[in-house]
């Protein structure tokens, strides 16, 4: 008895599942033809139209380029101008140390000019 239960549910399954119209699911759904145009592009790219990867590779290689040496010209830059800064302090420093020696030395000559002029005279 079991039996013929478990086979009579089994084709009331197979025909309910067979006889299904999946139309009845559409609600003005209509069919895409997405695959064809994919197709249809590839087959484009193939036979040599419209394949312009080359030329995108090539421009964002340019810009990636242009855009990493303007960042790091800009570092360059900043880095240099602070050691030209400091170089150009030092020499400063080393310049207005150099001219107050050579006023030291300038005012000891003089007196001591002065002192040969008083004992010559």
């Amino acid at each position: 008895m079991r039996i013929i239960l478990l086979l009579l549910a089994i084709v009331a399954v197979a025909i309910t599942s067979t006889a299904q119209d999946y139309q009845d699911y559409a609600d003005g759904y209509e069919q895409d033809n997405l695959y064809q145009d994919y197709a249809a592009k590839q087959q484009e790219k193939v036979d040599g139209g419209g394949g312009n990867g080359l030329g995108k590779a090539i421009g964002a290689f340019g810009i990636s380029y242009f855009i990493g040496a303007k960042v790091h010209s800009n570092r360059v830059t900043k880095k240099m101008k602070t050691k030209h800064l400091k170089d150009q302090k030092a020499l400063y420093s080393q310049y207005y140390n150099d001219v107050y020696k050579l006023e030291e030395q300038k005012a000891e000559q003089q007196a001591v000019i002065e002192q040969y002029q008083a004992a010559l005279a």
